[in-house]
């Protein structure tokens, strides 16, 4: 039978913690120190990259794009729009303001995409419609508006079509 090596200590079933380990405190590891060496892959195994143009290009297999295509029906992009001066929320923060809505939901997930653009990725297609079938949500004092996952969308280069306004009508019972 074949030896093999498992380079992390928690799957390794052969090593024995003694007591006296379990009790030493482990000396706290910088972020660097964490990631550093966590996996060793062989550069072959990456694909190989080119120049086209002034941009460095790497090929991208079509079968594994249309796969990452496919997945990709289930997200959607939003977007909040904010009164003046108010202070924009965190990816945790906006998360946790829209749990409560969308609780029904069995998973889903959030990233930001910068300048106030988030992407969402949902576990069905018919969770993306019930979350599109509401055309903004009130996050007080923002609105937030989902529209449709475009393989091409580019927060840098996006244009703002609408805004929050209120409106005052005197005289109206």
């Amino acid at each position: 039978m074949e030896t093999f090596c498992i380079p992390w200590s928690c799957l390794n079933l052969s090593s024995k913690q003694t007591v006296s380990e379990e009790k030493q405190p482990k000396p706290q590891k910088s972020f660097a120190q964490a990631v550093s060496n966590v996996c060793d892959i062989p550069l072959s195994q990456f694909p190989q990259p080119c120049v086209k143009g002034a941009d460095l290009a790497i090929s991208i297999p079509e079968v594994d794009y249309m796969v990452g295509m496919e997945v990709c029906k289930h997200n959607l992009h939003g977007r909040i729009i904010w009164p003046k001066g108010a202070t924009p929320l965190t990816v945790v923060a906006l998360k946790n303001k829209l749990a409560p809505m969308w609780k029904d939901l069995p998973k889903w997930g959030i990233m930001s995409l910068g300048k106030g653009f988030y992407e969402f990725s949902f576990s069905t297609l018919e969770d993306v419609r019930r979350v599109r079938s509401i055309a903004s949500w009130n996050l007080n004092p923002g609105f937030f508006k989902l529209f449709a996952w475009s393989k091409d969308f580019n927060p840098r280069v996006q244009q703002n079509v609408s805004a929050q306004v209120s409106v005052r009508i005197c005289g109206l019972s």
